[in-house]
């Protein structure tokens, strides 16, 4: 178990914040790339995607943006990966809380 000190508790705050920070550059990232390949998916339905039926024609279009949804797919992992630490960050600051209260408890019962 972390020993709990005001440092330990700062350093796990500014986790917490690097954590939320990074959640929500990785949020807006995804967003922007979801937002490109939607638009250059309108592009290619309009300019007409090949294919005898619709599964066909959806197939080769993926194939046309395959570089769009790689980013997407990178981007989506991205932002788990920060979901992840934010969590493990909001976990580690709760746990310090915790101990804190029990301290605090034992304390008064102490007395």
């Amino acid at each position: 178990m972390t020993r709990l000190t005001p440092e330990v508790l700062e350093a796990a705050t500014a986790e917490l914040v690097r954590a939320t920070c990074e959640y929500t550059r990785s949020a807006q990232i995804e967003a922007d790339v979801r937002f490109k390949l939607e638009f250059a998916e309108a592009h290619a339905i309009v300019d007409g995607v090949e294919g005898r039926n619709e599964a066909e024609r959806k197939a080769n279009l993926r194939l046309s943006l395959s570089e769009e949804y790689s980013a997407l797919k990178a981007a989506q992992d991205d932002l788990r990966d920060a979901r992840r630490d934010l969590d493990v960050a909001q976990a580690m600051l709760n746990t310090l809380r915790y101990q804190l209260r029990l301290l605090e408890v034992t304390r008064e019962v102490a007395l």
